[in-house]
C-alpha cells in the first residue's frame, strides 16, 4: 500500500494492489484487488493507471466506483480524482434515491449532472438474468440528481415490451417535491365515455403544494380542479378540492367542494374543520357511481376550536347541515338546511367538590341558529342552555355501589313555532325540567380458579339496576327542533335491570376478558313501552335483550345478540358479528333478521362477509366484501379487489357491483404504480349504465 500527496490537492490518495509499479515517479500502475481512495471517493478495480501529477487515471476489469450515495460499475473508466469528472463504458449505476442506469456509456460532468448514452434508466434493481419490470430506454440523457431528468427518443417498456413512446421526455429526479405534469390517466364509463385526465403539480413552498386538474370524457363532460395542501406547521396540516363539471344535457356546470384542516395552537386549543358540499347531490351521484356515497343524503361542513383545562372544556363551533328527502315515485326530491351560525360551549366533567361525596357536571351552551325546513318554516333564531348536575359517591358495601344523580335543565328560545308548526315567530320560548337517577351495581359475586399452568379465571356475576325520572318539560310542539337538546320528551319515570356473567383471564402476559353474557329489560312506571296492537294489550315493559360476547383468542371475536318482544315473549331481531385475524388475512361476518313480533316469521334477513388474504410476506391481497339479502334471495352489493406489490411497481384491480336502487351500477378499476415514476395507468369506469336522472 502506497500513501501519495498529489501536488494540487491537500488530501492525501491511498493506492493498494496486490502487485505495483512506479513509472518515472509519477505514474503508479496496480493489478490484482486494485483499490484507491481519495476524500469521499472509492474506486476497485483489476487494473489501473494512475498519473499523481494531473490526478487522471485509467481503470479496467470490474470497475467499481463509489462517491456518497452514488454507486457505478464498469468494464473501463477514465477519471478525474480532483475534478471528479470522467466517462464509464458497458456501466451499471445507482444514482439516489431511487434510480438505476444500465447502459453503453456514463459521462460525469461534475458532482450532480450526469450524461448517458444508450442505456435503460429504471427504479427497480438491475439483474443479469432479466430484465427489470419497467425502464425507460433512451438515446441520450442528461441527468441532474436533485433535479430533472432530460431524455431523447424515450421509450417505456414493461419487462422488454415497449408500451409508451415519445421524442422527448423530462423527469424529476429528486427526493423533493418537483414540479410538472403527472403521467395521464385513461379509462371509461359507459354514461360519459372515454376518458383523459392529466394533473399538473406545482410545489409552492415547503409547506404548501398544489395540484391542478383537467379532465375530459368524450360524451362531452369536462372537469377542472385544483387541490391545494399545506402542512404549515408541525401540528397543521390540510387540503382543499373545488372541482367543476361541465354537464352537456343541462348545459352548466355543476361543482363540489372538500376539505380538512387540523390545527394544534400553542397553549392546547385544537381546531377542526372539514368541508363537504356540492351544487346537485343526484348529479354527483350519478356522475361518481362511487358506492360508497351513493347512499349518502346528508352533506355536513363544520368548524370547532376548542381548548381543555382539566375537567373543564370550552368549544366554539360553526357548521353548515343539508338533508335530502327523495319521493322516487313522484320523482321529486326536498331540501332541509341547518346552520349552526355560531356556538359557544362550556363542559364540565365530573369533578369532585372538596373533600365531600359529591360531584359536579354540566353543559351551557349559546347558539345562534339559521334553518331552512319548507318554505314558511324558515328564519334565524337564538338558543340558551344550561344542564347542571350532581352525582353522590356513597359509602357502601365493596360488593354494592349506590350512585345517586340530580340534575336540571333550563333552555330558553327567542322564536318558536306558530300553533299550527308551519311558521317561525318570533316570540321566546323557555323550557325547563328536573332529573333524578339512581344506580344499583350489584350485589356482585365471583369465583377464581386457577390453572396449572398458573394461568386463572375468573367468573363475575354483575346485577345493574338504573332508574331515571325526567319531570313534565311542557308542551314541546312550539319548540323549535334544531338538534338533540330541543328533541320531544316525553315524561320519563322508567327502570332498567341488566344481568351480566363475566369471564376473565389472567395470563403472565396480560389479563383480558375472554366472554360475557348480558340479559336485561326496561320498565316504564307511567306511559306503556308497547302499544296495543292487533287484539294484544299494551305493556308497560319493553323489550328483552341477551347479548353474549366472547374472544376466545385475541384474535378472533364473536357478538350475538336477541330481542325479544315483552308482550308474545317471541323475537323481533336477532343478529351476529363475528371476525378473526392473522397476520394480513381476516373474515369478518355480519348477519341481521328481523321478525314479525305477532307471527314470528322472519321478515327480513341480510348479511355482509368480508374476507380479506394475504400473507404478511406475500406480494399479493385480495379482497371480497359482499351484502347479501338472504330473506328475498337479492344480492345488493359486492367488491372485488386485488393488490400485487412488486419490488418496484404494484398494480390495483377493483370490481363493484351495487345492486340498491334507485343508484345501481357496476364499475371497474385498473390501476398500476411504477416506484419513482408515479400512477402510469388508471383506468376506471361504468359496466353498464346507471340509472336515469
Amino acid at each position: 500500500m502506497w500513501a501519495a500527496d498529489p501536488p494540487n490537492a491537500a488530501d492525501t490518495v491511498t493506492l493498494n494492489a496486490v502487485y505495483q509499479q512506479w513509472v518515472q515517479d509519477q505514474l503508479w500502475c496496480g493489478q490484482g484487488e486494485v483499490h484507491i481512495t481519495y476524500q469521499d471517493v472509492s474506486l476497485r478495480c483489476d487494473e489501473i493507471e494512475v498519473d499523481l501529477k494531473t490526478m487522471r487515471l485509467l481503470a479496467r476489469g470490474n470497475v467499481i466506483l463509489d462517491q456518497g450515495q452514488t454507486r457505478m460499475a464498469c468494464s473501463r473508466m477514465e477519471f478525474d480524482l480532483e475534478k471528479k469528472v470522467g466517462t464509464l463504458y458497458d456501466v451499471e449505476a445507482f444514482l439516489p434515491p431511487t434510480y438505476y442506469f444500465r447502459g453503453e456509456k456514463i459521462e460525469k460532468l461534475d458532482e450532480t449532472h450526469y450524461r448517458f448514452h444508450r442505456g435503460l434508466f429504471t427504479s427497480c434493481e438491475l439483474s443479469d438474468t432479466k430484465s427489470p419490470p419497467w425502464s425507460i430506454e433512451v438515446h441520450d440523457a442528461l441527468v441532474e440528481v436533485e433535479g430533472y431528468g432530460h431524455f431523447r427518443n424515450a421509450a417505456l417498456k414493461v419487462r422488454r415490451v415497449p408500451v409508451f413512446y415519445t421524442p422527448r421526455l423530462v423527469w424529476p429526479i429528486k427526493r423533493d417535491r418537483a414540479a410538472g405534469l403527472l403521467v395521464p390517466n385513461v379509462g371509461y364509463s359507459s354514461q360519459r365515455g372515454a376518458y383523459l385526465g392529466n394533473t399538473f403539480f406545482w410545489p409552492i413552498s415547503r409547506s404548501v403544494d398544489a395540484s391542478f386538474l383537467v379532465d375530459a370524457w368524450s360524451k362531452g363532460y369536462w372537469g377542472l380542479g385544483s387541490e391545494v395542501r399545506w402542512a404549515p406547521a408541525q401540528n397543521a396540516l390540510g387540503w382543499v378540492l373545488p372541482y367543476f363539471v361541465w354537464d352537456p344535457e343541462a348545459k352548466g356546470w355543476e361543482w363540489k367542494a372538500t376539505g380538512k384542516h387540523n390545527h394544534l395552537f400553542p397553549g392546547g386549543y385544537v381546531l377542526h374543520a372539514e368541508l363537504d358540499e356540492v351544487s346537485d347531490l343526484d348529479f354527483f351521484q350519478r356522475f361518481q357511481g362511487v358506492i360508497d356515497r351513493n347512499a349518502l343524503r346528508t352533506l355536513y361542513s363544520y368548524a370547532t376550536l376548542a381548548r381543555n383545562w382539566g375537567p373543564q372544556t370550552v368549544n366554539l363551533r360553526a357548521d353548515h347541515r343539508r338533508t335530502f328527502f327523495t319521493d322516487f315515485v313522484a320523482g321529486r326530491t326536498t331540501e332541509v338546511t341547518l346552520n349552526r351560525l355560531g356556538e359557544a360551549e362550556y363542559r364540565l366533567r365530573s369533578t369532585r367538590i372538596g373533600d365531600s361525596p359529591f360531584y359536579a357536571s354540566g353543559v351551557a351552551s349559546a347558539d345562534e341558529f339559521y334553518v331552512d325546513r319548507t318554505s314558511t318554516l324558515r328564519g334565524r333564531y337564538g338558543r340558551f342552555d344550561i344542564n347542571p348536575g350532581v352525582t353522590v359517591l356513597t359509602p357502601g358495601f365493596p360488593w354494592l355501589n349506590v350512585t345517586p344523580t340530580v340534575g336540571f335543565r333550563e333552555t330558553y328560545y327567542t322564536s318558536q313555532y306558530s300553533a299550527d308548526g308551519r311558521e317561525l315567530v318570533k316570540e321566546p320560548l323557555s323550557r325547563h325540567y328536573g332529573t333524578v337517577g339512581i344506580s344499583l351495581v350489584g350485589p356482585s359475586a365471583s369465583r377464581v380458579w386457577t390453572e396449572t399452568g398458573g394461568d386463572k379465571i375468573k367468573h363475575l356475576v354483575e346485577p345493574r339496576v338504573e332508574y331515571n325520572y325526567v319531570s313534565n318539560p311542557g308542551d314541546f310542539s312550539r319548540i323549535p327542533v334544531f338538534d338533540e337538546k330541543d328533541s320531544a320528551l316525553v315524561t320519563l319515570n322508567r327502570l332498567r335491570w341488566t344481568l351480566a356473567n363475566r369471564l376473565f383471564l389472567k395470563t403472565a402476559t396480560g389479563s383480558r376478558e375472554v366472554a360475557s353474557l348480558e340479559i336485561g329489560q326496561e320498565y316504564s312506571f307511567s306511559d306503556p313501552l308497547t302499544m296495543p296492537r292487533q287484539g294484544l294489550p299494551a305493556s308497560q315493559r319493553g323489550v328483552f335483550s341477551a347479548w353474549l360476547r366472547t374472544a376466545p383468542v385475541p384474535t378472533a371475536s364473536l357478538d350475538a345478540r336477541a330481542d325479544f318482544d315483552a308482550v308474545t315473549n317471541k323475537l323481533i331481531t336477532t343478529s351476529l358479528t363475528g371476525g378473526i385475524v392473522s397476520g394480513g388475512t381476516g373474515l369478518n361476518l355480519t348477519w341481521y333478521s328481523g321478525y314479525n313480533p305477532i307471527t314470528g316469521a322472519a321478515s327480513s334477513s341480510q348479511t355482509r362477509v368480508f374476507l380479506g388474504l394475504g400473507p404478511a410476506a406475500a406480494h399479493w391481497r385480495f379482497e371480497s366484501q359482499t351484502a347479501y339479502d338472504i330473506h328475498n334471495t337479492k344480492l345488493l352489493e359486492q367488491r372485488l379487489a386485488f393488490r400485487w406489490r412488486g419490488s418496484c411497481w404494484s398494480t390495483f384491480i377493483e370490481l363493484r357491483d351495487y345492486r340498491i336502487e334507485p343508484y345501481k351500477n357496476r364499475s371497474y378499476r385498473v390501476a398500476i404504480d411504477l416506484t419513482g415514476l408515479g400512477t402510469f395507468l388508471d383506468v376506471h369506469g361504468g359496466l353498464d349504465s346507471m340509472s336515469p336522472r
